[in-house]
């Protein structure tokens, strides 16, 4: 993530700190190939060696009487740009290939926002860092050089104000101290701009200028190692091992919890004489890793991003590892062929800004065109463009992520008809409007309440039990004649909190309860898949038997539904046979049944809804 800083002089290079950056990049790897639950904490590592070697590089130039803005930012385009520009336009050649329209215009708004080092401000409008989604942004990672770059900017002239008072130390603690209650918002809701601004961040970078401006490290190396050194950085390996292991995507991070990996860094480069420096940290494997640390960190991303996008979403581990292994190559061959050549070169400096502000344009231009839909044959344009999630439904004020959204009264029909009353995640929204056309013949009203992720479990311990007890609520208000549950069950691992769910509506007198299974989930968005079909069969096939989900999680859920004595309906049966699963239902791309791996379109909808009509609109 963070280039290697070439030093001033052969004693300022110190091999444990790439190591440590070694350990950093393995962490980072580790966790976006889901090897490591917490390895995100490697950016935070970065984050402390990258404060580090900055403040005690201008400090030692100010001193010395050579520091100028000039050198300064001319370094860091040497050691950034080479590397950057190389995966930039390697990530956008393969995008051209494989990423659909909307996708591929998101990565040209991705270049654009790495190229101007804002990307983890364009990532506030985003997917959050720990969302499923994620994996479909191969430039998601580019937020840290962001955040990095920012304190580029700012921290130089506030350290030049600070050099000659005695107090430096006291205003730089106290800009730590004021940065990191700023990140503590992150437990007032405010979790994605904790996670990505540079204020609620800077406190991690400083905390490595507190050690440079300190004359710990200076003296230390003249000492022989003491007991508390050795200590001292076993501690702070400990911490950052516990942190990795620990923590989790579903950690409230940074806040507090930041505090493990940032501290163990801190101690371990105070105690450069430590054992675990001169042996482990230091030693040439350790060292080689943390020496192309940099591309490694924008190598790795993509490259395993693309093998989610092709294998929707589920790689084989030999797949995982092949990639890595990749990207190790790829890494090195950077280093050694790009980096080092480039940055001894004299007058790159322009150059290097010229190629990397072409790359933006490339990046502008290709998010203002939509993504190029001209890249696909006339055949498959359309279903290229289907957007995700392009459903009534998901647009409806009863889904809680749709835009004015208001889960209230309005959602429930008033009248003296039966009800009807849905309520699940977005699969169960997506079907929202074909019910309500369906059941227009019907003696029935509709009340319906869907939250993404959301499944509808009473008392789950989740953060979805708000949107949960609140839904219970109008059930018991409302006294529906039919309450029917939907959601993506396969990602229910725990049916007895449904049985809990079921045993709550039979207690409060529900006359009928009815369980709707699956709708299939296909390993990659259906347009995707079958643009992909196309490209190599010159055909658009209208079922498919691989790479969508088999029979397994409908019967689990038949078998759960006759256990707790409810009615279920098959949506996997109405949708899918022996034969594969229906993709489409017309010619036109409006009658692809799917818009991405698991929402219905409306015509998908529509055609479920008239399946399973017989079964859903009785009296109970």
């Amino acid at each position: 993530m963070i280039a290697r800083p070439s030093p001033n002089n052969a004693t300022a290079y110190r091999a444990d700190i790439d190591g440590l950056r070694a350990i950093s990049i393995m962490l980072v790897v580790g966790y976006h190939a889901e090897l490591v639950p917490g390895g995100f904490i490697g950016v935070d590592i970065f984050f402390v060696i990258s404060g580090f070697l900055i403040t005690r590089n201008i400090l030692r130039q100010v001193e010395a009487g050579d520091f100028s803005y000039t050198g300064f930012y001319g370094r860091r385009i040497r050691r950034l740009f080479p590397a950057l520009a190389v995966v930039l336009a390697a990530t956008y050649v393969v995008g051209w290939f494989v990423l659909l329209p909307d996708a591929f215009s998101l990565l040209g708004k991705s270049m654009a926002a790495g190229v101007a080092f804002v990307s983890n401000l364009f990532q506030l409008t985003q997917l959050g860092y720990f969302a499923s989604d994620a994996t479909e942004n191969p430039l998601i990672h580019l937020w840290s050089l962001g955040i990095e770059e920012q304190f580029y900017i700012f921290w130089p002239p506030v350290l030049l104000m600070l050099f000659g008072s005695n107090r430096r130390s006291l205003w730089i603690t106290a800009i730590a101290i004021a940065s990191f209650s700023v990140n503590l918002l992150i437990f007032f809701g405010y979790k994605e701009w904790s996670f990505y601004s540079p204020i609620p961040r800077a406190w991690e970078l400083l905390a490595g200028g507190l050690i440079a401006n300190s004359s710990i490290c200076r003296r230390k190396s003249e000492e022989q190692p003491g007991q508390s050194d050795h200590l001292l950085a076993a501690t702070g390996l400990a911490a950052i091992v516990v942190a990795a292991i620990w923590l989790t995507k579903e950690s409230i991070y940074p806040g507090l919890e930041a505090l493990l990996p940032v501290l163990g860094a801190v101690l371990i480069i105070i105690s450069p004489n430590a054992g675990v420096n001169r042996v482990l940290l230091s030693s040439r494997p350790m060292v080689l890793i943390g020496l192309i640390s940099y591309p490694l960190y924008l190598w790795h991303w993509p490259l395993l991003s693309y093998l989610w996008i092709l294998r929707g979403g589920n790689p084989t581990l030999l797949e995982i590892w092949a990639v890595i292994i990749v990207a190790f190559g790829l890494a090195w061959a950077t280093f050694r062929f790009v980096e080092i050549p480039l940055r001894g070169r004299p007058n790159v400096v322009p150059r290097l800004c010229f190629g990397l502000i072409t790359i933006g344009v490339a990046g502008i231009l290709t998010a203002n065109a939509s993504g190029f839909v001209f890249r696909f044959a006339p055949e498959v344009r359309d279903i290229a463009r289907i957007r995700p999630q392009n459903n009534a439904g998901l647009r409806d004020e009863c889904f809680s992520e749709a835009p004015g959204a208001h889960l209230g009264p309005n959602c429930v029909e008033q009248g003296e008809k039966p009800l009807l009353f849905i309520w699940g995640d977005s699969s169960a929204a997506a079907i929202y409007r074909a019910i309500r056309e369906a059941r227009q013949s019907g003696p029935f009203r509709m009340a319906r309440f869907a939250a993404p992720g959301c499944p509808p479990l009473v008392a789950a311990g989740s953060v979805c039990d708000p949107f949960n007890d609140l839904v219970f609520g109008f059930i018991k208000s409302s006294a529906p004649q039919t309450v029917l549950l939907h959601a993506m069950w396969g990602q229910v691992g725990d049916l007895g909190k449904l049985m809990e769910t079921v045993r709550q509506l039979k207690a409060i007198h529900v006359p009928r309860i009815v369980i709707l299974g699956p709708v299939p989930v296909w390993k990659r968005a259906l347009p995707g898949a079958l643009v992909n079909s196309y490209r190599l069969r010159h055909t658009i096939p209208d079922r498919i038997a691989t790479g969508v989900s088999g029979p397994a999680d409908d019967e689990r859920m038949q078998a759960f539904s006759n256990a707790a004595g409810v009615e279920y309906i098959s949506a996997w049966h109405i949708l899918c046979n022996s034969d594969g699963c229906t993709t489409r239902l017309g010619p036109t791309a409006d009658d692809v049944i799917a818009t991405d791996i698991i929402h219905l379109s409306d015509a998908g909808s529509n055609f479920l809804v008239a399946g399973i009509a017989d079964r859903l609109f009785v009296r109970p």
